[in-house]
């Protein structure tokens, strides 16, 4: 049985490879992973098995459970190769429903490029088993969006001025 990296009243935290600890585990409420995507780092040989482990964190994640799948995407040849995109259709395939889909906003950025944007986020793609069982939404900022639509004041301000 493999040993939990830390664990409290709240719940357990494993720290390792997915493929040396899921088959171990029964039911759980979350994971947060950042899994090897495209090329962009260097795994040392090590062979990343989308499909196969996709489906175990279906058969780990509990009724009501979410994953949190945070990817990004290689640029090859000027254009994105959108894995991130068809991991996210692939989960919706073996039953996950992709919850929501959040932006992560990377300090800084690997390849700064003179004719596109520069890739300084990574998708985070929430998916539940059915319906999430818990919802904490963030409350570090202000949400701007909570109040669109009731103030036209504020629907004005958001027209662009055009120059010319």
């Amino acid at each position: 049985m493999i040993k939990p990296y830390y664990e409290s009243s709240l719940g357990k935290l494993y720290h390792g490879s997915c493929e040396d600890i899921m088959p171990e585990l029964e039911h759980v409420d979350l994971t947060v992973t950042s899994p090897p995507y495209d090329n962009l780092r260097d795994y040392k040989g090590y062979v990343f098995n989308f499909e196969e482990i996709a489906k175990e964190l279906f058969r780990i994640t509990k009724d009501g459970g979410v994953v949190v799948w945070i990817v990004g995407d290689e640029i090859i040849n000027g254009s994105e190769t959108a894995e991130s995109f068809k991991q996210a259709t692939y989960f919706k395939t073996i039953g996950f429903n992709i919850h929501d889909t959040m932006i992560y906003a990377k300090n800084g950025f690997a390849s700064p490029s003179n004719n596109r944007y520069h890739q300084t986020f990574e998708y985070m793609f929430i998916l539940s088993k059915n319906a999430p069982k818990t919802f904490n939404p963030i409350k570090d900022k202000l949400n701007i969006w909570d109040s669109w639509g009731k103030n036209t004041k504020r629907q004005k301000r958001w027209f662009f001025k055009r120059y010319g």
